[in-house]
């Protein structure tokens, strides 16, 4: 349902053009925000590492030194850094849905496509190229085709997610 969520706002940002499209790239609400999330969400997933996979070190401290770097970011290279959150948090996203769907085939296939062909591939991308998604995104907003079309093509996948939670096992 979180993917659905997700492809509901997305959709509903392109299919209207959503001038935050353009203003949240450089917006410091938007990153402080989204870097917060991401930070958040890593620190998590740090917490509840499998002691194995810390090589011996002590927890605490490799949570607070990579929670600080990453919070460090902000002053570091805070150009599009709403971008590259946005990045790191699609792929956060998708190894949740990719974890949620492990052994449950073929009920999972759908979460699993779109978690590979969409968050992590452009996941990846606009993480290591903010400029990419600058770029990208103005080229779909220039034309009320494309962005309409892109709007619907994610209301669409949207509706199959909930399809396929509210009806199957």
């Amino acid at each position: 349902m979180a993917l659905a969520a997700v492809l509901l706002f997305g959709g509903r940002l392109f299919y209207n053009a959503a001038p935050s499209l353009k203003s949240f790239r450089r917006s410091t609400g938007a990153t402080m925000l989204l870097l917060l999330l991401a930070v958040g969400w890593f620190t998590y997933q740090l917490l509840n590492l499998p002691e194995p996979d810390l090589a011996g070190l002590p927890r605490l401290p490799v949570v607070i030194i990579f929670s600080l770097a990453s919070l460090a970011t902000y002053f570091v290279m805070p150009d599009f850094l709403s971008v590259r959150a946005l990045g790191v948090l699609m792929l956060f996203l998708a190894r949740q849905t990719l974890d949620a769907g492990y052994r449950h085939l073929p009920y999972s296939l759908l979460d699993a496509s779109i978690s590979y062909g969409i968050l992590v591939i452009f996941g990846f991308w606009w993480a290591v190229s903010p400029v990419a998604f600058n770029a990208q995104c103005d080229w779909v907003t220039a034309s009320p085709v494309r962005h309409k079309t892109l709007g619907v093509i994610l209301y669409s996948l949207a509706i199959a997610c909930i399809i396929q939670a509210a009806f199957l096992p």
